[in-house]
């Protein structure tokens, strides 16, 4: 997969770039900020592929797909955006690179072939779950923030209504009944 880093991310930069459903694209300034996490990923996905069961790789996948969704917030990105861009990669790795690794070494058996397909497929659920989760925290602490901010303005409101309103009743009080 390693040697193979290039192409997928070249082939992932251009099915992002042409897909109409990921517009937040159209913002970014360069290729890195489009890139940022991607050959990361393929790293953390090689070691993974080499040791499956070890909790130390999977916690790698999460721990940069967090920052990933992170990274993305703060780029404008929707989270359905976040999602597609998941999903390119599972079809660019779990199709044309595992096709070509097959190609490559004849004794891939289908055994092996689809641990391997499953093991693609569970990173990239993982990246999605854990990206989206991220999102949503962002999401949800900048709504908080909003939320402050408009209750310090109601509250301001308030106060300055507050004098108003009493100088209000304070003249009628004051008239004299007829």
């Amino acid at each position: 997969m390693l040697a193979q880093r290039e192409e997928i991310v070249g082939g992932w930069l251009r099915a992002v770039e042409q897909n109409p459903d990921i517009s937040a694209v159209d913002h970014l300034k360069d290729t890195e900020e489009l890139l940022d996490h991607l050959p990361e990923l393929c790293q953390n996905l090689a070691e993974l592929l080499k040791s499956p069961q070890s909790d130390q790789n999977r916690a790698r996948v999460s721990r940069a797909a967090r920052v990933h969704g992170k990274y993305r917030w703060r780029q404008g990105y929707r989270l359905e955006e976040v999602i597609r861009e998941a999903s390119i990669v599972r079809r660019i790795i779990s199709h044309n690179w595992l096709d070509a690794y097959a190609q490559k070494v004849p004794k891939l058996d289908g055994g092996t072939r689809r641990a391997a397909e499953n093991i693609i497929h569970q990173a990239v659920d993982d990246v999605i779950s854990d990206s989206a989760e991220q999102f949503v925290q962002e999401q949800l602490k900048a709504t908080s923030h909003l939320n402050s901010q408009l209750a310090d303005a109601l509250a301001e409101v308030r106060h300055q209504k507050g004098p108003a309103d009493a100088a209000k009743a304070m003249n009628k009080r004051k008239r004299p009944s007829r």
